[in-house]
């Protein structure tokens, strides 16, 4: 029996729930909801053809939707497609598309020495279980979400490391009520362990609770969530008159600092949870021009000897 391209999509998706993390499902739910309008969505898939999904992803572009959600729109189509082709066993359509490149992204943003200071140093002599996420990502990189799902059971300050293994964040289904989830993080990668640096455990130490099963964050049963804990990282920012960059900017800063200190790039990668090395190497590497004119220089040793 055919079935049309947003059954297809559909059928494949719930297929594939029990392997999906919650947010990974919601998304693909979300982008068929969000995207797949009824005259697409109702086109056999029989009847699918190249120009078909051509026209509608130039439709999408033109409505303003970014080129990333335009391609994953695509990968979950060839995916449903492969599918429903293995299951009936016929030659599944090939999809060549023309479709703009995803925009280059920025380089990121951190602190600079001056305002890393001020921010450490403000913390230490204030409110430090406030703003204790700040000082703890400043000092091992951890994204937000690792650090609302982290508890003092994952903090081990006998061996001095920090247990990754969990992330919180908040899921938004169309037509369903949103939640607070807590999960495996990002990658396989992100499961890591953290060493607790001195000046750290010193921190720590002094606001250590007397129960352990507490959310660091809050020190209590209760988690808090990404969007709130930045209303509060912002809010010190504006405190102190440093200019506003988003919490990421805070793991950003951590591995640029180690790679000024010539930390090796596997070392960052690792203490990142990077799925790969060559994801630090293309956010965090770049060499200065003066470093490449000295480069380029040492061939003339070669050459005008």
């Amino acid at each position: 029996m055919n079935i049309t391209l947003k059954d297809c999509l559909l059928s494949y998706v719930q297929a594939k729930q029990p392997y999906l993390k919650e947010s990974t499902y919601v998304r693909y739910m979300n982008l068929i909801n969000n995207h797949l309008d009824n005259q697409n969505g109702n086109i056999p898939i029989n009847e699918l053809t190249n120009r078909d999904i051509q026209n509608y992803c130039d439709t999408l572009l033109k409505n303003k939707v970014s080129t990333i959600v335009v391609r994953e729109m695509v990968l979950l189509m060839k995916l449903s497609l492969k599918r429903d082709a293995k299951i009936n066993s016929y030659q599944p359509l090939f999809i060549d598309l023309d479709l703009p490149t995803v925009a280059k992204k920025k380089r990121v943003s951190i602190l600079n020495r001056n305002d890393q200071k001020s921010i450490m140093n403000y913390i230490l002599t204030n409110n430090m279980q406030k703003y204790c996420g700040i000082m703890l990502s400043l000092m091992t990189g951890l994204r937000i979400g690792e650090l609302c799902a982290l508890k003092w059971t994952d903090i081990d300050l006998k061996k001095r490391v920090i247990v990754v293994e969990k992330t919180l964040q908040r899921i938004c289904q169309k037509g369903k009520k949103s939640k607070i989830t807590i999960t495996v993080p990002k990658t396989s990668n992100s499961n890591r362990e953290i060493p607790i640096s001195n000046a750290l455990y010193d921190f720590l130490i002094q606001i250590k609770p007397s129960k352990r099963e507490l959310y660091f964050l809050t020190s209590s049963n209760k988690p808090t969530e990404p969007r709130n804990y930045r209303k509060i990282y912002l809010t010190l920012l504006k405190k102190l008159k440093i200019n506003q960059i988003s919490f990421h900017a805070l793991r950003h800063t951590f591995a640029t600092r180690l790679i000024e200190n010539k930390v090796d790039i596997k070392t960052v990668s690792e203490l990142l949870g990077h799925s790969s090395v060559n994801i630090t190497i293309s956010i965090y590497v770049h060499s200065e021009f003066n470093t490449k004119r000295k480069a380029v220089k040492t061939l003339d040793n070669l050459i005008l000897k």
